[in-house]
């Protein structure tokens, strides 16, 4: 009792309670700064300028950097006030070690998952919505999180990829698509009257379709095979609709190609090659005659 009279206690107690608050106020403070400083980079006001991320990426990210500063900060504080309550706070920091390292070497696949997770989200690989390859499986991203890849295929079956095991990612959805068509002709066909068709096929499907950006262009000819010369035409194509522009170009190329009176290349094989030796072994017989 005597002690609790003491100017020296209460001066004691005083300067305890004051370093007590300051402590949590500073806490505080630091957390509220860096929430700030996270929102401010990852979505600033309208006009900033900041790292290139979809909005929905940009608040999972912060949402995820907003906990690791919570909890941070939070164990910080606590360690400092049981240290003002003269507490050894060395066995706590030691045991935390040691439970962290426990939980590192028993989930390394987990914390892999969530690492690469990560950085997938930060590095804007792929997003909800693009058409991706991983590996040998395709498909649309139906659902991207920090541990597992949810990507939906042609056929509706859904496959759940942990990011861990995602190595090499081919995006199919970032920039532009190419359409490719390769036009198969005949030898026998007039070249240049093939080529002023091709063209009007061209202009006629990149005035008509949005999906095309440029083109289509004619390459020129790229092959040429046993009874048919191969024109190619390319054009470049929103993302994902390269295949209906192929599918336009093909339609009227073949439109035009009727009206023309072209005919198809005919495969050097079976009957044709048949009756080529025939006629050649016939013309041989006359020439001997003669």
């Amino acid at each position: 009792m005597e002690q609790l009279l003491t100017s020296d206690f209460w001066w004691s107690t005083a300067v305890r309670i004051i370093r007590l608050v300051t402590i949590v106020i500073g806490g505080l403070i630091v957390l509220r700064v860096t929430n700030v400083i996270v929102e401010q980079f990852f979505i600033p006001k309208p006009g900033a300028k900041t790292l290139y991320l979809e909005e929905k990426r940009a608040r999972t990210l912060s949402s995820l950097l907003h906990s690791i500063i919570r909890y941070t900060i939070y164990f910080i504080v606590a360690v400092m006030l049981l240290q003002e309550f003269k507490i050894d706070t060395t066995s706590i920091v030691a045991g935390a070690g040691i439970i962290g390292l426990a939980l590192g070497v028993g989930a390394q696949s987990l914390i892999k998952d969530f690492i690469t997770g990560f950085f997938i989200i930060l590095e804007d690989q792929y997003g909800v919505g693009d058409y991706v390859v991983i590996g040998d499986m395709s498909g649309t991203v139906e659902e991207l999180g920090f541990r597992v890849t949810k990507l939906r295929d042609g056929n509706g079956i859904l496959h759940i990829i942990p990011n861990g095991s995602v190595v090499k990612v081919s995006n199919h959805t970032r920039g532009h698509m190419q359409a490719v068509v390769n036009v198969p002709v005949p030898y026998e066909a007039d070249i240049a009257q093939v080529f002023t068709l091709l063209d009007e096929a061209c202009i006629a499907v990149g005035k008509s379709m949005h999906e095309v950006l440029d083109g289509p262009h004619i390459v020129g000819v790229v092959d040429l095979r046993a009874g048919e010369v191969i024109i190619r035409l390319t054009a470049k194509t929103v993302p994902l609709e390269q295949v209906k522009v192929e599918t336009a170009l093909r339609r009227l190329i073949k439109e035009k190609f009727t009206e023309a009176q072209i005919p198809p290349p005919q495969p050097l094989g079976g009957v044709r090659l048949a009756e080529i030796k025939v006629a050649q072994t016939g013309g041989q017989h006359e020439s001997a005659k003669i």
